[in-house]
C-alpha cells in the first residue's frame, strides 16, 4: 500500500540532544463538534532546516515508519515541498537507514 500525502500544514520544530526533531498537528472532529487532536512526526532529507510553526505546502510525500520497540511509530517523509513566501524544495530521494535520527 502507498499513502501519499499533499497540502498545507504547520510544522513544529523542536531541538533534542543536538538534533531537531520536526512534526505536525492533525485533528478529527467528534459528533459533539469538537476536535481530537494530535502530532504525528514529519522527516526531511538531512540538512533542510524550518524554523518552528512554518506554514508550507507538501507537493510530495508518503507516509511511512521505523520500527521503536517492535512497534511502528508513523511519521511523513516530505520530498518537495513549498515553503510560505516561494521557496520550493524539491527533488529529495528518501533516506536511508543510517540517516533517520532515531
Amino acid at each position: 500500500m502507498k499513502v501519499e500525502v499533499t497540502g498545507q500544514t504547520m510544522v513544529f520544530a523542536k531541538e533534542y540532544d543536538g538534533r531537531t526533531y520536526y512534526s505536525t498537528s492533525i485533528g478529527k472532529k467528534k459528533q459533539d463538534g469538537t476536535y481530537d487532536n494530535g502530532y504525528i512526526d514529519l522527516q526531511f532529507k538531512k540538512g533542510v532546516e524550518i524554523p518552528n510553526k512554518t506554514k508550507i505546502d507538501i507537493k510530495n510525500g508518503w507516509l511511512t515508519f521505523y520500527l521503536k520497540d517492535k512497534k511502528p511509530v508513523w511519521q511523513i517523509f516530505v520530498s518537495e515541498f513549498e515553503m510560505e513566501g516561494g521557496d520550493v524544495y524539491e527533488g529529495f530521494s528518501q533516506v536511508s537507514d543510517d540517516e533517520i535520527p532515531f
